[in-house]
């Protein structure tokens, strides 16, 4: 029986080996991101099923409160309230309303009060969200630290109060001393009223990553496969 030749030839094999490198890259890529995933959401489910915790102060290790619900204490720095990011609400855009509290040590965290409506956004937010009062707060802890503008994110706007990514050194130009990156979901206030359109923090426990790898390890599959069925061919004509 004639022993069958593999001969692709240099320009296909040159076009292929890379490509397939790419492919197999990606699909280890998208594993990786599998196992962060599934590592990020199981420490969330915890935190959000955890009692909350006072927070007085800023904690020792941030990331070990990330996700978990506090109970805070302090004073809304009304007068530096800002719009933060983008939002669609039942048909209705806006965005996230965030204020700097000053806890009783000093230490100044942002509150996530909620959404508003394009037209109440600052500087035309409602009477009762420009107080400058104490108040006391229940919420989610999340930290923004590693909190980067991406290359299609907007740049901030002080002069119009609209933010698109926490930047320390920004945030403490605006409010005229260092800013904790940490910001506070609130899902309860009182008085209620300082709240804007709040709602309990849900976990997005979607986790697509594995389909992914199993894309681009079946284009790498295909790919060989092609290339292999291309060398034999070649080499029997």
């Amino acid at each position: 029986m004639p022993t069958r030749r593999f001969a692709p030839g240099w320009p296909l094999t040159l076009v292929t080996l890379p490509a397939l490198a790419l492919l197999v890259g990606l699909g280890i890529w998208q594993l990786q991101r599998l196992a962060w995933k599934t590592e990020l959401i199981a420490r969330a489910e915890a935190g959000l099923n955890a009692p909350p915790v006072p927070l007085e102060g800023l904690p020792a290790d941030p990331a070990a409160l990330d996700w978990r619900r506090v109970v805070v204490r302090g004073q809304l720095l009304a007068g530096r309230n800002f719009a933060y990011g983008s939002q669609v609400r039942a048909g209705q855009p806006g965005a996230r309303l965030f204020t700097p509290l000053r806890l009783a040590d000093g230490t100044i965290v942002l509150v996530d009060r909620g959404f508003l409506p394009q037209e109440q956004l600052p500087p035309r937010e409602p009477q009762p969200l420009t107080r400058l009062q104490e108040v006391e707060i229940r919420g989610v802890l999340e930290d923004h630290r590693g909190d980067r503008r991406g290359p299609f994110t907007p740049e901030n706007d002080l002069a119009a109060r609209r933010w698109f990514y926490l930047d320390p050194a920004e945030l403490a130009r605006w409010v005229g001393r260092p800013v904790e990156p940490l910001v506070i979901r609130a899902e309860w206030a009182k008085p209620a009223v300082l709240l804007a359109q709040v709602e309990p923090v849900r976990l997005d426990r979607r986790n697509p990553h594995l389909g992914y790898a199993i894309t681009w390890f079946g284009l790498a599959g295909a790919l060989l496969a092609v290339y292999l069925a291309r060398g034999f061919a070649r080499a029997a004509a």
